[in-house]
């Protein structure tokens, strides 16, 4: 779906977007919330679609070990746990990535497409969009992460899902516009991280990085640990 759907909606919206002109504002077209961002930060909004996906996929590799007795015949096979969870970390983090940064680009350059003359060149883009297809590939890796280590912990995909989807639906953005201490919440710290001159929001890189690393990583430590001293048996 982060594939097809996100390039796809991005594609009508960048034509959107084009039929009205890059320089319009809610003034002139009340059916605009803010002010349409520069050129090069445009079809990132769209890429918030596929942070969904991507926090169900890390919840079910990292549930899917505690299913039907997977987890007492790996390590029938490789007794090494500690060697186990850091290959399945390392699997998760290539393909996650390679999903995500595949994802974005279409989903930019599809943007650009549909924009037309008004867009970017397809291929050169801006260094703001190849900077922000970064910053938007780390943020979708890291949730990807900390949804793995939920579920990990967990043994299902119950709370990552009930823990990082609702934040991802406005609950995040609503909880650090009221308490400061919410800015710290994953994916309140990734908007921080991604937003554009035309946000409500601050844009805080520096933080937003920090707060994104720390939260996957104390989480899979955590996880690590339970991982090595788990009871594999009965249901495991």
């Amino acid at each position: 779906m982060t594939t097809v759907l996100q390039p796809f909606l991005a594609y009508i919206s960048a034509q959107q977007i084009a039929s009205l002109g890059l320089d319009a504002t809610p003034e002139l077209y009340p059916e605009l919330a803010q002010a349409i961002p520069p050129v090069d930060y445009l079809g990132f909004d769209a890429t918030f679609l596929g942070l969904v996906p991507m926090v169900v996929l890390g919840a079910i590799l990292g549930a899917n070990d505690y299913q039907n007795h997977r987890l007492r015949n790996l390590f029938l096979t490789q007794s090494n746990r500690s060697q186990v969870f850091m290959v399945k970390t390392i699997a998760l983090i290539v393909t996650s990535l390679g999903l995500s940064l595949v994802s974005i680009y279409l989903t930019i350059l599809t943007t650009h497409v549909g924009l037309g003359s008004l867009g970017l060149n397809l291929i050169r883009l801006s260094p703001i969009a190849w900077q922000y297809i970064g910053y938007t590939g780390f943020y979708w890796l890291m949730l990807t992460v900390l949804s793995f280590g939920l579920a990990m912990l967990s043994k299902n995909v119950i709370l990552p899902l009930f823990v990082l989807i609702p934040q991802i639906y406005n609950l995040g953005a609503f909880l650090a516009e009221r308490w400061d201490w919410a800015t710290y919440l994953p994916v309140a710290a990734g908007n921080g991280l991604l937003a554009t001159p035309t946000d409500l929001i601050p844009q805080t890189i520096s933080e937003g990085v920090i707060v994104l690393i720390a939260w996957p990583f104390l989480m899979m430590i955590i996880a690590c640990v339970r991982f090595i001293k788990r009871d594999v048996g009965g249901a495991y």
